[in-house]
């Protein structure tokens, strides 16, 4: 097992539940409250190295990030928050390709 592949999946894991407390915080809601419970699910079976799992999250930050791009782009002067969102998505995508083509994330997920 590859502590250091661990280690960078429990990061992602923080990272994802940091990213929804903050929406929540941004702006309360039952889809963000759905999202921060999403968000542990996901810190759990990165954590317990699912088989597959850290490309399923991989694609699940990028589907979020594409999502959301063009909004964030487009209201960039309508306020600070856009800019944080835009921030959150350029770190989505960061993470994501972590998971997704890291050698060490990938040894600890092939190493079940």
């Amino acid at each position: 097992m590859s502590s250091t592949g661990k280690n960078i999946s429990i990061a992602v894991g923080v990272y994802v539940i940091i990213k929804a407390l903050l929406n929540l915080i941004l702006g309360f809601s039952f889809v963000n409250v759905l999202m921060l419970v999403v968000a542990g699910v996901i810190f759990v079976l990165l954590y317990k190295r699912m088989p597959y799992c850290n490309y399923i999250v991989a694609v699940y930050l990028a589907l979020v990030f594409i999502a959301h791009f063009w909004t964030n782009i487009t209201n960039l002067s309508n306020g600070f928050v856009y800019w944080i969102y835009l921030a959150e998505g350029i770190l989505d995508l960061l993470a994501g390709a972590l998971l997704a083509f890291n050698k060490d994330v990938k040894a600890y997920f092939s190493n079940n």
